[in-house]
C-alpha cells in the first residue's frame, strides 16, 4: 500500500499523524546515517522501538544513542566475521541437520510437496540458538524440537502483534489504555517469548563450556558489563531479529529461483562444479562464488526481509530538508525500502528477478541499475549487527540445498507470492511447496 501511495503522491507521504514516509534514496543516509555538522544523527522513534514486555531495553529497542553505542560495543565482536568463522562448525552442523529433516519428511509429503517455510524458520532458529547459548541449547530441553518450533512461531506472531500495537498508539487517547485492551493471547505470547530467552540465558550462565559462543564474547567484552536481565533482553531481540528475517529471505529467494529456471540451473551448476562433495562446501569458498553472491543480493533486493518496515527516526532540533521539503523537528520519518527497490528509476525491470544485474561483466543490459540503493541491512551506527551471520547462513543454506537437490515448484498457479504476502515489519508469507529430489550422482554435475 505504501508503494502505491508513493507512486501516486510522490517521494514524501504522510502515513500517520506526525509520521512521514519517503522513497527518496538520498534520504536513507540522512535519516539512518552517522550525522553531519549540519544534521546530527537522528534518534530512534520510541513509539516504534518500544521496551520489551518486561520493560527491558536491548540492542534493538534502545533509543538513547550513547546507551545503544555501549550495547553495540559489547555485542560487536560476537558478530564479527572472525568470530563467526571460528564457529562455522555450528553453521555446518545445523544446516546438515536441516537437510536430514528434508530427507525424512519429503517421502511423506511426496504427493503434495514439502512446505519449506517452517523448516527455514527452524534451521535459522537453531543456528542462532546454538551460536547464542552454546552447548546448553541442546541440553536444556527434553522436548526440544517441539519447543523450538513453538518459539519460532511465537517470534513470528510477536512481530505481527507489535505492528498492531504501533498502529493503535497513533489514535489519540488509546495509548494509555493499550495494555488494558491487549488481548490475553497476545500478552501470553509476548511474555512467553521473553521467558524463553530468560530460561536459556540462565541455563547458559550456569553452564561450564569452552565454546566461544555469543555469550562468551558478551561476558568477556572489554569495558562493558551487563546484568543477566539485560543479556536476556539482548537474546530476546537477537532471536527475534536474526531468525525469521533470514528464513524469509530463503523463502522468497527459493520462490523466485523456482520461477526463473535459467537462474536456478546456473546456481545449481555453479555449486556442483565448484564443490566435488557437499562436505567441501565452506563459508570462505562460498564468498568467491560469483553467481551465488549475485543470487543473494538479488534475493535481498526483490524480497527484502524487512522491506515493508518503517524504521522511524525523530527529526532533530532545528529540523532538516528531505526530498526538497523542510521537515520540522520532532517529526517522525522513515524510509520505505520496498518503494526504493521496486522503483524503475533505481533498478532496470525492478519486478524481475535478475541476479546478473549484480555481476559487473554481465550487467550491460542493466545499465539503469543503481546497486548502492539496496540497503537490506539498513545503514549507519544502528544498522543490522547480524549482517555477517546472515550472509554466511544465506549462502550456505542455498549452496547445500542446490548442490544436493533438484528442486521444483509445486504450488501450481494458485499462489502468487507478491499478491498473497502480507506486509508487516516482517512478511506474513503464503505456503511454499516444493518437490525435493536428490540429484543423480551418476551423471555430470
Amino acid at each position: 500500500m505504501n508503494h502505491d501511495w508513493h507512486k501516486k503522491y510522490g517521494s514524501l507521504v504522510r502515513i500517520a499523524p506526525n509520521h512521514l514516509s519517503t522513497n527518496d534514496h538520498s534520504a536513507q543516509k540522512i535519516i539512518y546515517g552517522f550525522g553531519t555538522k549540519n544534521i546530527p544523527s537522528m534518534e530512534k522513534d520510541p513509539r516504534f522501538f518500544t521496551p520489551a514486555v518486561d520493560h527491558s531495553m536491548n540492542i534493538i529497542n534502545e533509543c538513547n544513542m550513547e546507551e545503544h553505542s555501549r550495547m553495540r560495543r559489547m555485542l560487536s565482536f560476537a558478530f564479527s566475521m572472525s568470530s563467526l568463522l571460528d564457529n562455522e562448525d555450528v553453521l555446518v552442523h545445523r544446516i546438515d541437520e536441516f537437510l536430514g529433516m528434508i530427507d525424512n519428511i519429503k517421502e511423506e509429503d511426496g504427493k503434495k510437496g514439502l512446505n519449506i517455510i517452517r523448516h527455514f524458520n527452524y534451521v535459522t532458529f537453531n543456528i542462532m540458538g546454538e551460536m547464542s547459548f552454546g552447548d546448553s541449547w541442546d541440553f536444556q530441553l527434553k522436548e526440544q524440537h517441539e519447543h523450538r518450533y513453538h518459539w519460532a512461531d511465537v517470534i513470528v506472531n510477536t512481530t505481527y502483534m507489535n505492528d498492531v500495537m504501533r498502529a493503535v498508539v497513533c489514535i489519540p487517547g488509546l495509548s494509555s489504555f493499550l495494555e488494558w485492551y491487549r488481548p490475553a493471547h497476545m500478552r501470553k505470547t509476548l511474555y512467553r517469548h521473553a521467558e524463553y530467552a530468560t530460561e536459556h540465558t540462565e541455563a547458559r550462565l550456569k553452564s561450564q563450556t569452552n565454546r566461544k559462543d555469543f555469550m562468551y564474547h558478551i561476558l568477556n567484552s572489554k569495558g562493558a558489563s551487563a546484568t543477566s536481565k539485560e543479556i536476556a533482553s539482548h537474546y530476546n531481540a537477537i532471536m527475534m531479529a536474526g531468525t525469521v528475517t533470514t528464513a524469509t529471505f530463503l523463502s522468497g529467494t527459493l520462490y523466485y529461483l523456482c520461477h526463473n529456471r535459467l537462474a536456478l540451473q546456473r546456481l545449481q551448476n555453479e555449486m556442483r562444479s565448484a564443490f566435488p562433495t557437499i562436505q567441501a562446501i565452506s563459508s570462505k569458498e562460498l564468498m568467491k562464488c560469483t553467481y551465488l553472491n549475485a543470487v543473494v543480493e538479488e534475493g535481498l533486493r526483490i524480497y527484502p526481509p524487512a522491506g515493508a518496515a518503517h524504521l522511524s527516526r525523530i527529526v532533530p532540533k532545528g529540523g532538516c530538508t528531505i526530498s526538497g521539503h523542510f521537515i520540522p523537528e520532532g517529526t517522525r520519518i522513515s524510509v520505505h525500502p520496498w518503494s526504493i527497490l521496486r522503483d524503475p528509476k533505481n533498478f532496470h525491470e525492478p519486478n524481475k528477478f535478475i541476479p546478473e544485474r549484480w555481476i559487473e561483466t554481465e550487467s550491460e543490459g542493466q545499465r539503469g541499475d543503481k546497486l548502492d540503493r539496496s540497503l537490506p541491512f539498513s545503514y549507519g551506527p544502528r544498522g543490522c549487527l547480524g549482517r555477517n551471520l546472515a550472509y554466511l547462513e544465506m549462502r550456505m543454506v542455498l549452496a547445500k540445498m542446490f548442490w544436493k537437490y533438484d528442486i521444483v515448484w509445486f504450488n501450481g498457479d494458485e499462489i502468487d507470492w507478491e499478491r498473497d504476502t502480507k506486509g508487516y515489519t516482517l512478511w506474513e508469507k503464503p505456503n511454499l511447496r516444493c518437490m525435493f529430489r536428490e540429484r543423480d550422482m551418476t551423471g555430470p554435475p
